[in-house]
């Protein structure tokens, strides 16, 4: 595999963004959640296309606030993957390709319970339950009832956790995999829908009641360790439009403190600058190439007043290796 195509500063400075969760809305009327009958339920609906809203989450207590709003949105869920561009009004859930969504390695995860052991009736009592049988007895958590719980046999919850570093859905998967008969293992992966609203009970009371959010305070977040990188099968890191926005606005405004004489180091990524990865973000269609090249002009020009051909031959040169970074992700 060919190696990464960025000077040592620029990897590092990639890595840097926020976490985040992605709420996505289902349009043309499309219910997230189950309906209940007196003589059964109507699954989840089919829903093929969505608004999505890229959020950022610094800790559990912003996952929750979301949470709580979520369990009365029948039209909305939750995917740990990432939009490319959320100012899209309607996309499909889709990561190969033409993706709308990317997997950007997060803090945050959750876990699906589909009917493990006996339930309590507690729902405080049955996360703990299922904490101590994965080895997270004392880990911070968010506990929310699934549609059969109290419903159907067996503990059927959904929890929210706090991870000590980022970790991709794969190293999550790997992790869990020894105890699958506990976990749904399914919902490792970035498109994934992670359901939160309430059955809409057609018949009958919600036998949840008032007790839909449980908290369980914790000493200390899960330790899983990030063993199978999303970079292990690919080169480069995909980026959100919103990124690659901050990225070249980052880029631009550090120019008027560089030497004219550093300027082409500058450019090039040959010193500290984010230069190839915003080859980078244009290569992968998050930045107009020529409005791109305009604005690092309109700044050289501004703030060195140097050789204008040099200038441009310099961010041709970015252009350049940029799209051979991220044509190398297909080899």
């Amino acid at each position: 595999m060919p190696e990464p195509i960025y000077t040592e500063t620029e990897s590092e400075e990639s890595k840097i963004y926020d976490n985040n969760i992605t709420v996505a809305l289902a349009l043309n009327g499309k219910k997230l959640t189950k309906i209940i009958y007196a003589t059964g339920e109507k699954a989840y609906d089919n829903a093929y296309h969505y608004k999505f809203f890229n959020r950022n989450v610094s800790d559990l207590q912003d996952i929750l606030g979301y949470i709580r709003i979520l369990l009365h949105k029948p039209d909305c869920c939750l995917i740990r993957g990432v939009c490319k561009d959320d100012s899209l009004p309607k996309q499909r859930r889709l990561f190969h390709d033409d993706a709308t969504i990317i997997e950007q390695a997060q803090n945050w995860y959750a876990l699906d319970i589909d009917g493990y052991g006996t339930s309590s009736g507690d729902l405080k009592q049955d996360a703990r339950s299922v904490l101590l049988a994965l080895d997270l007895d004392g880990v911070e958590a968010i506990a929310i009832p699934s549609p059969g719980y109290l419903r159907k046999p067996g503990m059927r919850i959904r929890l929210f956790l706090w991870n000590s570093m980022r970790v991709s859905c794969l190293s999550l998967r790997k992790h869990f995999e020894p105890y699958k008969s506990i976990v749904d293992l399914a919902l490792f992966h970035p498109i994934q829908p992670i359901y939160t609203a309430r059955p809409i009970f057609k018949s009958g009371a919600d036998p949840c009641n008032s007790k839909l959010i449980a908290w369980l305070p914790g000493q200390q977040c899960s330790n899983i360790v990030e063993r199978y990188s999303i970079h292990d099968n690919k080169s480069e890191m995909y980026h959100t439009k919103k990124q690659a926005k901050a990225y070249l606005d980052s880029f631009i405004n550090e120019m008027p403190n560089i030497r004219s004489g550093d300027r082409h180091n500058y450019l090039t990524g040959k010193m500290k600058s984010k230069g190839v990865l915003i080859g980078k973000c244009v290569a992968q269609g998050l930045l107009d190439e020529g409005e791109t090249r305009d604005e690092i002009m309109m700044a050289a020009k501004m703030f060195w007043h140097g050789n204008a051909k040099n200038d441009s031959n310099a961010i041709d040169w970015i252009f350049k290796k940029g799209l051979e970074a991220m044509e190398s992700n297909n080899d």
